[in-house]
Parts: C-alpha cells; structure tokens; sequence
C-alpha cells in the first residue's frame, strides 16, 4: 500500500510539472516570432506554411530536416520567395520543440 501510495504521488508530481511545461505548437510558433514573417497560406517576408508543406510533405526525414533548419535559421531554400531574406536561428528551442513545430507546418494544407 505504502509503495502504491508513492507511486502515485511521483504521478502526480510528472503530471502537474508535464501539464505546466507543456506548450501548444501554435504558443511555440507565436513565442518564437514565427508568424511575424510567415502565414499559414499566403506567402509574407517567407513562404507560408502551405507552402513549405507542399514543397517537404512525404519526403523522409523532413521534419527532422525542417527542425533543423528552424533552430540554425536558414537561406537559400526560398529565394525565389524571399528575395533572399534569411530566416533567423531560433538556438532557444529545443530539438523537440522544433520538431512539433516542422510536424504541425507539414500537416498544413
């Protein structure tokens, strides 16, 4: 009994700690600034979601490769979009959150 006691309150403890670090892949998009250059359909400062989603969807390893891109920031992929303009490198999000973030993009239709 003692043993299931603590068992659920180390539970309890990883739900509550989990449930207040979790974010929304949109609050990850809107806290690192996403929106401020790209839409989910039309093409701004850089390609839209759609777009991006389009141009990787299906291909392997293309979340991992977009979180990549996302964290080192990146150029030359869309130039014909951007004129040129670089993504800037997002070094505080974490490879996880990086990956949710390419994940939800190529889900975009």
């Amino acid at each position: 009994m003692k043993k299931l006691t603590i068992s659920l309150g180390i539970l309890s403890i990883l739900a509550l700690s989990s449930a207040s670090y979790a974010t929304s892949v949109k609050d990850l998009i809107n806290a690192n600034g996403c929106f401020a250059c790209h839409s989910v359909d039309t093409k701004m400062v850089g390609p839209s979601f759609k777009m991006v989603a389009d141009k990787y969807r299906g291909q392997k390893g293309a979340d991992e490769m977009l979180a990549k891109k996302i964290i080192a920031g990146g150029n030359g992929h869309w130039n014909d979009v951007t004129g040129g303009v670089m993504m800037p490198p997002h070094p505080g999000m974490s490879m996880d959150q990086a990956e949710a973030v390419a994940k939800w993009v190529l889900a975009t239709k």
